[in-house]
């Protein structure tokens, strides 16, 4: 039966390109072969093709590809891979090789898919958190749109998790150095829009990171909080973890590798930067012309006032008044940091579910 319907299909091509037009279901075929049939609405292919042309294989005729269109708003042009009315296949696009354009007619060739437009956006699959979770072993680089997550919008699936698609550690970030350590350092905080302007530039505050953390999400200071601690040292809800119990930690296991040089699993520093020992923080803060928010301001570095997150509620206090920087120095099961405000400033301790300011150093 295959081979008939073969033979026929090559005659009315032949026919076609010999003569005249063909049609099927027409009297009146406006281009070589043209195929007239109802519209409907698309399905499943199955042995009762529910489309206007089918490219059918199969004993009766039950697998197939149907073209069709749509008769209901918005009467779309439609194909669909399948098998007997239950099974979709799937459908390839250029199986071999080759670009694929949409409102392009010669797509870039270094693109697989060059969607072009000025007028229309390019919209990925939108599903919640559970939908998003619930998808059987996604691939490496997969992306979709999460609406209900801490962080909303792009999240995408890398080094077996998922995680929210920010900015923090891919910024327009420039570099400073300290002419007395010699050290290299970025221009403002990760998150930070800009260098700051004063002590108390909001805009140059940035993000505030749970000690170890990647940029997740949960380091915006507007991400919502859980109080579920995370059992992996790799997160991607993008919610801050508040805790009110010892060891007051975001993280149970304790772990403490996540930030240990560039090359660690957690480092939220752009490439060949890291975070910065206590030791490092201690070099700067002798270096500055007061021990205190001006003289961090007044260095090289221009450190604002950028205040921290609360690890037992999540509220954000210190704005304007205070700054505290992590470093990646671990002092039992807490962690230490460069503090200053108006009238002092020191190398302190806290707790890895306090959310403080990251500013980078090269390595």
């Amino acid at each position: 039966m295959r081979q008939h319907f073969f033979y026929l299909f090559l005659l009315i091509i032949s026919i076609g390109a010999a003569a005249q037009n063909v049609g099927v279901g027409t009297s009146n075929p406006p281009s070589k072969l043209t195929t007239v049939g109802t519209a409907s609405n698309p399905s499943i292919p199955g042995a009762t093709s529910t489309g206007v042309l089918r490219v059918g294989i199969g004993t009766n005729n039950d697998e197939g590809v149907d073209f069709g269109k749509s008769e209901t708003q918005p009467y779309s042009g439609w194909v669909q891979s399948g098998f007997n009315g239950i099974t979709a296949d799937p459908l390839s696009l250029q199986p071999l090789g080759g670009s694929v354009g949409i409102g392009v007619l010669a797509p870039n060739a270094s693109a697989a898919l060059d969607v072009t437009s000025t007028t229309r956006g390019f919209l990925p699959p939108r599903m919640t958190w559970a939908q998003r979770d619930a998808i059987a072993t996604p691939a490496e680089g997969l992306i979709i749109i999460c609406t209900d997550c801490g962080t909303k919008g792009l999240h995408q699936y890398i080094n077996g998790a998922w995680q929210a698609v920010t900015s923090s550690n891919t910024g327009n970030y420039g570099t400073v150095v300290n002419p007395v350590t010699g050290k290299v350092w970025l221009d403002r905080n990760l998150g930070a829009t800009q260098v700051a302007t004063s002590p108390t530039d909001a805009a140059s505050y940035g993000d505030i990171y749970q000690w170890g953390r990647n940029a997740d999400g949960h380091q915006i200071r507007t991400s919502g909080i859980t109080t579920t601690q995370s059992s992996s040292f790799f997160t991607s809800n993008g919610l801050f973890v508040t805790n009110s119990t010892s060891p007051y930690n975001w993280l149970s296991p304790v772990e403490t590798h996540m930030w240990s040089g560039t090359s660690a699993e957690n480092n939220p520093c752009p490439s060949g930067f890291r975070i910065p020992t206590a030791a490092e923080w201690e070099q700067e803060r002798r270096t500055w012309s007061s021990n205190d928010g001006n003289g961090a301001f007044a260095s090289p570095l221009k450190l604002p006032m950028a205040g921290y997150r609360e690890g037992s509620y999540g509220l954000l206090n210190g704005e304007g008044n205070n700054g505290s920087y992590w470093s990646s120095t671990i002092y039992s099961n807490n962690s230490r940091f460069l503090n200053f405000y108006n009238s002092g400033a020191s190398i302190l301790i806290s707790n890895r579910a306090e959310g403080l300011s990251v500013r980078c150093i090269q390595d």
